[in-house]
């Protein structure tokens, strides 16, 4: 029985280990820092009304993926190795992404339906309104992935970026647009994005990449 729930804390560890290089924090960090700056972009390049969202979203979400992706494949499996998970966690994996899936077009829907005049007839105070908004597209997606991946830290961000819109609702009068989004949005993806690369830089450290030398016309293992 011990030595079943010592693998279990051990692959749970491995499990977890696979955030230590702060890509994942890196990959939310510059998706949710995108939000801001789109606003930013729209207004420096002109854009179009609702095209001053969707590309620099686009593009943000692009960059953000392959930072995760080139750094997981030439930088992360290279030092640590890639690490093979048993039924239990393929299955967990399968859901999250079933969920994820699901979650992508309820957003579309969501992000589609101010556009329709549908929530015009919504009898719900503005602001109330913003701040569910926020918790269903933000906090309870992230709150799952973070369930399913055993990543604590998305707890956290999946808070703050569910506030993002009531916070952003809440400046508005103060700093107007794109003012209030930017610095919301902006402080809140920055932050993360720092805390990513805070964890990529003591990752990079802890396991530095190992160099094949011939030794005596044998291959040997070096690290440095």
């Amino acid at each position: 029985m011990s030595e079943g729930i010592d693998l279990k804390a051990l692959e749970k560890k491995a499990y977890r280990s696979v955030f230590n290089d702060g890509l994942w924090d890196l990959f939310i960090g510059l998706i949710i820092l995108t939000m801001g700056l789109s606003a930013l972009f729209g207004i420096l390049f002109n854009l179009p009304e609702l095209w001053d969202i969707i590309i620099p979203s686009l593009v943000g979400n692009i960059i953000a993926f392959l930072v995760f992706y080139l750094g997981k494949k030439f930088i992360t499996i290279p030092r640590i190795g890639f690490v093979k998970f048993g039924p239990k966690r393929k299955s967990k994996q399968l859901k999250l992404k079933i969920f994820l899936f699901v979650v992508f077009i309820v957003n579309i829907v969501l992000f589609i339906l101010p556009f329709t005049g549908i929530t015009d007839y919504i009898q719900i105070e503005p602001l109330f309104l913003i701040l569910i908004l926020g918790i269903g597209i933000f906090t309870i997606p992230f709150c799952v992935v973070a369930y399913f991946l055993d990543f604590t830290r998305l707890y956290y961000y999946a808070f703050f970026a569910g506030i993002g819109f009531f916070l952003t609702n809440l400046l508005s009068p103060i700093l107007g647009a794109p003012l209030d989004t930017i610095l919301t949005f902006g402080l809140i993806g920055g932050v993360i994005v720092v805390i990513g690369l805070y964890y990529f830089t003591r990752f990079l450290k802890k396991y530095p990449l190992q160099k094949e030398e011939v030794f005596n016309g044998k291959k040997e293992n070096r690290i440095g």
